[in-house]
This record gives C-alpha cells, structure tokens and sequence, in this order.
C-alpha cells in the first residue's frame, strides 16, 4: 500500500466556527456568569455538534479561542479570536455591522480589531460591511439561540488579535479587504489538504467507478457544484460524482487513464476562467486569477462598451468582473469561456471522449452546460476506444477502492484523525 493511502491527517476549525465560539462564549459568560468555559459545545453547519477550546480570557475580552487549522495550517493557523457582547439599542447599529435576527431577539454584530472590512462587491460580505461571510453569520445565530439568546437586542464584537498583519499574508488586499482578515468558512471545518493524498484519493475514486463498470466520471470543484450536478445528472451513481478540488490535470488524467468514455466538471465563473486559461492547478496559491482572459473575451464580445473596460481593469476578482458585466451579456460570455475551457481539456484528453461543462452561479444554481464531442460504442471485444489507455494494471492486486461517500461516516471529533476518504464527502467549496 502506498505512503499516501496510510497517512492520517487531523481536520481544523475555520475562523467562522471560532468566531461562532467566541459569540457564545461571551453569551454565556453574560448569562451565566459562574458557569467555567474551558470548552463550549458548538453545532456546525453539517449538522453536527464538536466540542472546542476556549482560551482563559484577558480583562479587556468575554471569550477567546485559538485557531487550530489542523494539518491545514495556513497563515491564520494559531490566531486569537476574541469576542465581547452588551445589550444595546437597534440605534446602535453602524453602516458596517450586520443586523442578525436570533429567534426573537437581535444581535448587531460588528467586525472589532483585526477584522477587515469588505470595499469591494463580488465577495461573500456586503460591500461597505465587516468581513464577516454569510456561513459565519449564520453559525453565530444558530450557536446563540442554541445557547437560549431568544428576545432583545445585543451588540456582539468578534476581532482577531494581530488581524491586520495577518492579512498582508492572505490575498485580502488585492480583493479589497482592508484593516484585517477575513472571517471565512461554509461549513466551520478546515479539510486537511495534503495535495499527494488528494490527487490518490481521486484516482482511487475513479477506478472504484471503472471497476464498478462505470463509463461517465463527474469531476465537481466542491460541495455546491456536487450537489447540483448531482441534482442535473440523477440517473448516475453516486460513485460517478468526486471532488476534485484545484487538481483538474490530474483529474483528467486519472479519467482517461481508466478508459472514461465521459468527463463532465462541474464547476463556477472562478474555477471556468482558469479552466479557459489552461491551468494544470487552480489553487489561489498556485495560480491567480486570469482575468486578462476574461477581459479579452469581454471586449470581444462588447467591444464599444468602453466604461465596462475600464471598470474590469480595475477587478481583482471574476465574481466582482461579473457584476460588472451587463447582466444579459454574461450567459454569452461565459459560454464562450466554457467552450475554449473544453478545448483545453481535449488537448488533455483527445477527441474521442465526450467532454461536458455544468456551470453553476456563486451561490450553487445551475446555468448552463456546454458540450464537446459524441459518445461512441466500444469495441465488441471489449476493449475500451482509440486514444486510451489499457486500464488492466488496476487488478485484484490494487488496494481496495472506498465507495465515493465513504468519508461520510469517518470524519473524526476534535483532534481525530481520518484517512483518504475525507475528501469525498464533497463539503469543500
């Protein structure tokens, strides 16, 4: 058995799910103020609940947390949250807070030190508001009824200590988040994100599915696009669906190598523009964002819309370029990025297998698709069509591939440990 396939990574908590801590710690400490908090119960957005640390709190904060990114460190791996919350007046509300309804009561949740603020539009925050995205917001109202806040209103601050120098890391100042990080996360989880054991684990997807006789392989980007070709394609199995994540060449490569007759990737505007540009690995810290590409399509297909040029010179994200865009006018562009996209990947693949596109918004719906090449009968002796591969060398002798939702079940609580199969669960977005 290869090295990758025994390696047991430990999952980590976004600085959503901290944030959420934090909220109710400080809640909690409001409302019972005796009551010790070395760790605090928390329901995340899978539905499941998992016991986090909490940090002794200084005089000046309610509640902190560290951050722990698990065997995803990244540079907010280690970073003190802190929380504070008050009663206050609806009047208390600055332009820049967030307005949340918690059961009958309000909560006016405010980013404090080292917590960016949102001046562009095209991001997971509001513009003009805290860097604060919709899953976060979310699991701090669900953990704070949870925790019995049902009527009022209440002024929460969540701030992050060293903040702003942390995000000189990240690529919040290209996108527009200034004064501090991010507060991220859609489901509170940090997958481990070992590239050699992901890139395994999709090979090992895929030839479960050609040892099962499967012929059409749907690559999807994350959980959202997953779920939506799996509602587009309903006559598949769910062996055929994976996670691919940034790792398109070698997802391809895995396909045509087990003689996958069909290849449709599920993906959103981001993901496409790469795709167009022909990036092997589309992880932001591989590779940014191509936007010339898009500006050239743009001009291309609007050429005398000169203020719509000078406004995309000026994007530093395709979500923010988009919105740009006039809103009939980007169907058209996009599918001419899906089309060059599919070039791309039959440069990969060859012309013999028939290469689909499902194009989701940002929010998970679906768009469109787009198309490249015509199925074709296999050989009546069995062997697989011109241009692949033998797929033989997958015998008996191989390791013994998971079914594709066998993650489900082997996701560990805090500081837990779980193999391979943790990537084919599908809630990376």
């Amino acid at each position: 058995m290869k090295q990758t396939e025994q390696k047991t990574l430990r999952w980590g908590y976004s600085t959503g799910a901290c944030a959420a801590a934090v909220a109710t710690a400080a809640w909690l400490r409001l409302t019972l103020p005796e009551t010790p908090l070395p760790t605090i119960p928390m329901l995340f957005l899978d539905g499941r609940e998992r016991i986090l640390p909490l940090l002794e709190p200084d005089e000046g904060h309610m509640a902190a947390i560290r951050k722990d990114g698990g065997d995803d460190p990244d540079c907010t791996h280690g970073a003190i949250l802190f929380g504070n919350m008050r009663r206050c007046s609806a009047s208390d509300a600055r332009k820049e807070d967030y307005t949340l309804s918690v059961g009958g009561g309000t909560v006016i949740l405010r980013g404090a030190a080292g917590v960016g603020l949102c001046t562009r539009p095209g991001l997971d925050c509001e513009q003009g508001k805290w860097a604060i995205n919709t899953g976060p917001r979310r699991m701090i109202a669900e953990n704070l009824h949870h925790a019995g806040l049902d009527a009022g209103c209440w002024l929460l601050e969540i701030g992050v200590e060293n903040g702003e120098e942390l995000a000189k890391h990240t690529l919040n100042p290209l996108l527009g988040v200034v004064g501090g990080i991010s507060i991220l996360g859609t489901t509170g989880l940090v997958r481990p994100y070992s590239h050699e054991a992901y890139i395994e684990t999709v090979r090992i997807c895929v030839k479960s599915h050609h040892i099962a006789h499967g012929t059409t392989m749907v690559f999807c980007t994350g959980g959202r696009t997953k779920s939506g070709a799996e509602r587009r394609l309903p006559s598949l199995p769910e062996t055929a669906f994976t996670c691919i994540g940034d790792f398109i060449a070698e997802s391809l490569a895995a396909a045509c190598e087990y003689g996958m007759r069909e290849i449709v990737v599920a993906c959103m505007a981001g993901k496409l523009c790469k795709y167009a540009a022909g990036f092997e690995n589309t992880h932001a810290h591989k590779v940014s964002q191509d936007m010339d590409l898009l500006r050239a399509e743009v001009r291309k297909h609007l050429p005398g819309e000169e203020a719509l040029h000078d406004a995309l010179a000026h994007s530093v994200s395709v979500r923010e370029a988009l919105l740009s865009i006039p809103e009939a006018d980007r169907p058209g562009i996009l599918r001419r990025l899906a089309r060059t996209a599919l070039g791309q990947f039959a440069r990969r693949c060859g012309e013999n297998i028939v290469l689909r596109l499902l194009v989701f918004d940002f929010e998970g719906q679906f768009l469109f698709e787009e198309k490249r090449g015509e199925q074709k009968e296999p050989e009546k002796n069995g062997k697989i069509f011109s241009g692949q591969s033998d797929p033989s060398h997958a015998s008996a002798s191989s390791p013994e591939a998971p079914t594709a939702r066998s993650g489900e079940h082997a996701e560990p609580e805090y500081n837990g440990t779980i193999g391979l199969t943790y990537f084919l669960d599908g809630k990376k977005d």
